[in-house]
């Protein structure tokens, strides 16, 4: 009695049967149901992805990311990470669980699942199924993220951060030289200011003799009055021995713009007016209202490139042709993944169009610095 054809199972596992040899019989039902259950459970077969319904029929495939504030995001092999009304969703199924907050207060970790006859519902590892519509899900995110509530909380705390820079240089032989440079920043970045204060310095000595002796330091701080529109004050004290100055204390305010506001991409110009009071060591002082123009650049050229631009320029308004000027640019490589080390290599001009007596009217300094950011 051979084993006669059978017929198509659970999970489209063939079960055949014996004619009658029983323990054949037997032998092949189990084997049948084992892979039927294997099929079921995890055998191999084509990788699983979340499916997303809408309201017009279409359907979307890809991994469910978040909901957030009525939004769904969805990452799609064929469009990258795509943002969708939620109200415009028929239903959402999920592979992996995921914590699923209800306006009810209720936050399970569950898988989201929508048939089209039974409607949309979640099941957890020890929760039965149960039916949710999707207008009662406040937010739905990852294990291990943290949760809207959170992600807010974060993002209206002010993040402090610090930066050091050093830079030194010599020559030996004809000429003993040494120079060096030193730069610190603090910074508070809030949702809708920014604060910065730093002070630096820079000096020379060649065979025994100084040639450069320069300090200065301040304060900016933005206030934002749009999302693009800001409003900045700053002071700025400084001190060039080799200038025959003895301080330049600038005060400024006005408004400002951003053109470009994107992730590791900025350009923002800025406007305004203040006033300035200069004393000099041969005991002159001049004092002048002014005016302000400038603008502040960055971008991220590559993922271990970024370059920075910024230019200040004063214009006293009871002698415009005395005006000065300041233009930073530099190019920035980090030395490890963090960034909190970097290479810091660029140039500071400095230009004052009627300068004191034997003082050129450009000083421009090259510099190669290190950089320790602490954020």
């Amino acid at each position: 009695m051979g084993i006669s054809q059978g017929r198509w199972g659970v999970g489209g596992t063939r079960v055949v049967r014996a004619g009658k040899v029983g323990g054949g019989w037997i032998a092949a039902t189990v084997i049948g149901w084992l892979a039927a259950v294997w099929a079921t459970l995890g055998g191999p077969g084509p990788a699983c992805a979340d499916e997303v319904v809408l309201k017009d029929g279409s359907k979307l495939v890809g991994k469910v990311l978040r909901i957030e504030g009525g939004l769904l995001r969805v990452q799609t092999d064929f469009a990258g990470e795509l943002t969708i009304d939620v109200g415009k969703v028929q239903g959402i199924t999920t592979e992996e669980l995921m914590y699923v907050e209800l306006t009810t207060g209720d936050r399970p970790v569950a898988r989201m699942r929508y048939e089209p006859d039974i409607g949309q519902a979640v099941q957890g590892e020890m929760i039965m199924p149960r039916r949710v519509d999707l207008s009662l899900v406040k937010a739905v995110w990852g294990l291990g993220e943290d949760s809207p509530e959170l992600v807010a909380a974060k993002a209206a705390m002010a993040q402090w951060s610090i930066r050091l820079e050093m830079g030194v240089d010599g020559a030996t032989g004809n000429t003993e030289r040494v120079s060096a440079r030193g730069r610190a920043e603090v910074k508070r970045v809030a949702p809708k200011d920014r604060l910065t204060i730093y002070s630096e310095g820079r000096g020379s000595r060649e065979n025994g003799v100084d040639t450069v002796r320069e300090v200065f330091g301040g304060l900016n701080l933005e206030v934002d009055l749009n999302e693009r529109l800001f409003t900045f004050g700053r002071l700025e004290l400084e001190n060039d021995k080799f200038e025959s100055l003895d301080l330049r204390a600038t005060v400024s305010g006005g408004l400002g713009y951003f053109v470009i506001k994107e992730m590791e991409h900025e350009y923002k110009v800025r406007a305004g007016g203040g006033f300035v009071h200069e004393s000099f060591t041969s005991g002159d002082e001049e004092n002048s209202a002014l005016a302000e123009l400038g603008w502040d650049y960055l971008k991220r050229l590559t993922e271990w490139l970024r370059f920075t631009d910024n230019l200040t320029v004063y214009v006293p308004v009871d002698d415009v042709d005395d005006w000065r000027g300041v233009l930073e640019n530099a190019l920035e490589v980090p030395l490890n993944s963090e960034e909190t080390w970097m290479l810091r290599i660029g140039m500071r001009n400095q230009y004052d169009a009627l300068p004191q007596e034997d003082i050129e009217r450009l000083d421009t300094t090259y510099f190669l610095n290190l950089v320790w950011d602490w954020r």
